[in-house]
């Protein structure tokens, strides 16, 4: 949430204000017209610098001001938010976008709070709080990032190819091992350190692509547990469950993942996900994304 602005910022608004500037302006053409211009342009200068002061001192349009630029700062949050959902959403694969969908329509299990029994006039106990909704918001928005990052991954293992790596690193591996042994050959050294460098970057290389399947298969556990928690707590809504074990279970969910989030961050290089990436967007308030080819 915004703090409390500058008293310059107080300023600006009040003199920005539209019913200020028009009479402003009305006031400056009378004195214009009028006769004494010298005299009364001063004087109207003084009076509305006394007026922008005295309002923009005023605690009342001070808290006016700051919800106003809370309300816009929020509107520009939610923006970006949707925006990036989307952004991720559609560079997914229709079978991918048709798999979060269907995780996404189980949750919509989670959103309703429970009636009240009409006919024994029971009390009804809200199921799920908004911070439940945002438990919820946030296990499906990383669940979408999953789907992104093992996309990323596997666009990498396809592109890459591993027979070439070997076949790289083995030739610089039996070129060097042919190279003089003479240290007063200044050619050979060179040569040397050229293909020492290829086999470096060669064994980098391996190395990366070990990694990323390692990744890879981890990506692909993470979506199979969170898939299974969020059917298990959809399937505790459908039954009708206890309302209190419904929201102890997503807040044990929700903090489960947070190792999931450093390991997302972690391959940084592979997604192009970052900390502003964190914050999830209102996924279940918005209306289902349609699948794209």
């Amino acid at each position: 949430m915004a703090g409390k602005a500058s008293f310059g910022t107080y300023l600006k608004a009040v003199f920005l204000n539209h019913w200020n500037l028009l009479f402003l302006g009305a006031a400056v053409v009378a004195a214009l017209i009028a006769p004494g211009t010298d005299v009364t342009l001063p004087l109207l200068g003084a009076a509305e610098l006394a007026f922008v002061v005295t309002v923009a001192s005023n605690p009342r349009f001070q808290r006016a001001a700051d919800a106003r630029a809370a309300a816009a700062e929020t509107a520009k949050s939610a923006g970006y938010l949707t925006w990036r959902f989307n952004q991720l959403f559609y560079s997914l694969s229709s079978e991918a976008q048709q798999q979060f969908n269907q995780m996404r329509a189980r949750c919509e299990a989670l959103r309703p709070a429970l009636q009240p029994d009409s006919a024994h006039g029971e009390a009804s106990i809200d199921a799920f709080t908004s911070s439940q909704i945002g438990g919820v918001n946030k296990l499906l928005w990383v669940y979408l990032k999953l789907l992104h990052t093992r996309a990323t991954l596997e666009k990498f293992l396809r592109t890459t190819d591993e027979n070439e790596i070997i076949n790289l690193e083995q030739t610089s591996r039996l070129r060097l091992e042919a190279l003089s042994k003479d240290n007063n050959d200044p050619l050979a050294e060179k040569k040397r350190r050229s293909l020492e460098d290829t086999l470096a970057t060669a064994t980098t290389r391996r190395e990366n692509l070990k990694r990323a399947r390692d990744n890879r298969e981890f990506v692909e556990l993470e979506l199979e547990r969170i898939g299974a928690k969020l059917t298990a707590l959809s399937e505790l809504a459908v039954n009708r469950q206890d309302p209190a074990l419904i929201t102890s279970e997503v807040d044990d969910v929700a903090r489960s993942v947070e190792s999931t989030e450093q390991a997302i961050g972690d391959l940084q290089v592979f997604t192009g996900l970052t900390q502003e990436d964190v914050q999830a967007p209102p996924i279940l308030n918005a209306p289902p994304q349609r699948v794209r080819a």
